[in-house]
């Protein structure tokens, strides 16, 4: 999948939404996460979800729908699990069910079936990412909502550590020209060699000792 089908399904995907579900703040979003970023293959895709969602009695009422609509977008948008990964945009609503009475607390459950665009790493893609932090073991990155950890193993022998350098950076210097560093705020272009999964977080370990990966210029 190349970068341009990438954008290409994103947009697809967010004119299929309904209007109250999309907007163009949230299909920015999603391009800076990353999608217009993916190399090796488009890490977004378009999946059924069920969430079960919970309603205090003063809610209940004509507008219920309406308050659980609004509760399923904070509940889940921007939320990840190990299962789906990083839940970017709910697209559509498909279906809800009877609500069903707690008993002794009044509180209703409805499950909620739902269509979203979620984010998930494969071991393999290459990332542009933005250097967060950097110290002797490494470099941390962020790949949009993904921390991905970069060993000082996995960052070419030609660099080193400069601990002087204010901020602390990795520099080369096999070049009479300008010095290449890493440091915060460095954009890299890393490959995924591992990825660990959470109930509720993914993290993800990254190189750039490979041909074409580190600093973009």
């Amino acid at each position: 999948v190349t970068e341009h089908q990438c954008v290409q399904r994103v947009d697809r995907l967010y004119s299929a939404a309904s209007p109250s579900l999309r907007g163009g703040a949230e299909r920015e979003a999603l391009l800076g996460a990353g999608a217009g970023r993916a190399r090796a293959a488009c890490m977004f895709f378009h999946i059924p979800i069920e969430r079960e969602l919970l309603l205090h009695p003063r809610l209940l009422g004509p507008h219920v729908t309406e308050h659980l609509k609004e509760k399923l977008l904070a509940t889940v948008e921007g939320s990840c699990s190990g299962r789906h990964g990083y839940i970017i945009s709910v697209t559509e609503i498909v279906s809800q069910t009877k609500g069903q009475i707690r008993e002794g607390t009044g509180i209703t459950s409805f499950t909620m079936k739902f269509n979203a665009i979620v984010f998930r790493p494969f071991k393999g893609e290459v990332l542009d990412a933005t250097v967060t932090k950097v110290n002797k073991m490494g470099f941390f990155a962020e790949v949009g909502p993904l921390p991905v950890f970069v060993s000082k193993h996995a960052i070419p022998a030609d660099m080193t550590f400069d601990q002087n350098s204010n901020p602390a950076s990795y520099v080369s210097q096999v070049t009479d020209e300008q010095p290449v560093r890493i440091k915060p705020e460095s954009e890299v272009r890393l490959r995924i060699v591992g990825t660990h999964f959470d109930a509720n977080e993914i993290r993800a370990i990254g190189t750039i000792r490979d041909d074409y990966l580190g600093v973009v210029q």
